[in-house]
């Protein structure tokens, strides 16, 4: 018998397929499709052939809106990016780095920010992107404050949760899903989920106007704009993004005749995000790999304050002078070596 479902979790080389009767099928993927260069991401829609009462076979992939490999998950409708308000303190320039990495990957779909814990800390971030095209939850894992109106936001979507770790996402996750088994651990008083997440899992969210999706993954804990297209990284800044410069090609990077930073001394653009986009954007130019430790190629200077943005270079590795620890372990390696 052959079906049709989606991939709500992947361990191992079994893939488990959910069919529109919703019901379970632990299969295999079909050499073919491996041959092919076709990977399977949780979320995909595929083609299964049965081959007992609870097992199958993947025999085809069917097209995708939309994936991103890392992590690897496939057909978003949105991106929840949740933060907290404490334990972790909330961080501009984190939330900026998630917000600008998503939309440079899912250009054409919504993102959500999601502030959790806000029964321990209140803030109110409003008006940083009043001009962007970022909707805010303020929510309560905990209380539930928020969390019907977030489960509304889910329906009939296909939503990803992103976030560092420690802000509460499996907690959001229990929440909106209270009969789902997700063991949280506590610390002290402040209740802070131990929990963290491992695998990429698909989770059905049911709500009084239908159903939805989650996707909670462990893979948004690391990325790079190292070798990034800085226009693409620019359009992701959709509030100065547009603006007009003495210059089509102007990257509101420092260049001369750029018109961001007297909107940003007029406060019409904030001053937060114009200095999140720039210090992304020194990863977005200055990033390289030597081996497998990545190393910056320049260095900002001027503190937090600075009114002008200065980019030093600093001297390649291969060129600097070696230091005192260099140069002894190397001594040492080559005692070790003629012994």
């Amino acid at each position: 018998m052959k079906l049709i479902g989606k991939i709500t979790k992947i361990l191992a080389n079994f893939y488990y397929v959910q069919d529109k009767e919703n019901k379970t099928w632990e299969c295999f993927a079909r050499a073919r499709l491996l041959k092919e260069g076709k990977l399977l991401y949780v979320g995909d829609d595929v083609e299964i052939e049965t081959t007992s009462d609870k097992q199958g076979v993947i025999t085809d992939l069917k097209e995708r809106k939309n994936k991103i490999d890392k992590p690897q998950a496939a057909n978003i409708d949105q991106v929840l990016v949740v933060f907290s308000t404490f334990e972790p303190e909330f961080d501009f320039y984190n939330l900026d780095r998630y917000l600008s990495y998503i939309s440079y990957e899912l250009p054409d779909e919504r993102v959500r920010i999601c502030i959790n814990k806000t029964d321990l800390k209140k803030i109110n971030i409003d008006n940083t992107y009043r001009n962007s095209t970022y909707d805010i939850s303020y929510i309560s894992a905990l209380t539930g404050q928020g969390v019907n109106e977030l489960s509304s936001e889910i329906v009939n979507r296909v939503s990803v949760l992103a976030g560092p770790s420690g802000v509460g996402k499996s907690s959001l996750i229990k929440a909106l899903v209270p009969a789902l088994d997700i063991r949280i651990g506590r610390i002290s008083s402040i209740k802070q989920g131990t929990h963290q997440t491992r695998n990429i899992e698909l989770v059905s969210v049911k709500g009084s106007y239908g159903e939805g999706f989650l996707i909670d993954t462990p893979g948004f804990a690391q990325f790079s704009f190292g070798g990034l297209d800085p226009y693409k990284v620019l359009q992701t800044f959709k509030e100065f993004s547009d603006t007009e410069c003495e210059f089509s090609n102007c990257l509101h990077y420092g260049e001369d005749g750029c018109s961001i930073p007297d909107l940003v001394n007029s406060n019409k653009i904030p001053e937060t995000r114009y200095e999140s986009y720039k210090k992304i954007m020194d990863e977005v130019h200055s990033e390289i790999v030597y081996g497998s430790k990545k190393e910056s190629k320049s260095k900002s200077i001027g503190g937090k304050e600075k009114t002008k943005y200065k980019v030093l270079p600093k001297i390649d590795p291969g060129k600097r002078t070696k230091s005192r620890k260099q140069e002894k372990q190397e001594l040492l390696r080559l005692d070790e070596e003629s012994d």
